[in-house]
């Protein structure tokens, strides 16, 4: 079995803290919009106001699941490159 390599190891890191920082502001969305039913608006603000907080929290979900998706495609794109490097090639001659 092949060792992984340091740069190997890098993006696994890179591709954990997408997949970690997308899920945390999913989670961050998913409390605030817990919010939102209670919500009162101050005097003096806008009528959409708790629309303008719903929205808000649509926006950081969405983010959230890219950099999720983001972070999937980086293990899934370092799989393949690392299955390439053990493939042989049809290039290469076959010993006999």
């Amino acid at each position: 079995m092949k060792r992984v390599s340091p740069l190997g190891r890098l993006i696994d890191l890179a591709g954990l803290a997408l997949l970690l920082g997308g899920g945390s502001l999913c989670a961050w969305a998913w409390l605030g919009f817990r919010s939102v039913p209670d919500y009162q608006r101050e005097p003096g603000e806008e009528v959409w106001a708790t629309v303008q907080l719903a929205d808000g929290y649509g926006r950081l979900q969405m983010i959230g699941v890219g950099l999720m998706a983001a972070g999937v495609a980086v293990f899934v794109a370092a799989w393949w490159f690392a299955g390439r490097d053990r493939a042989p090639s049809s290039a290469d001659p076959r010993p006999e």
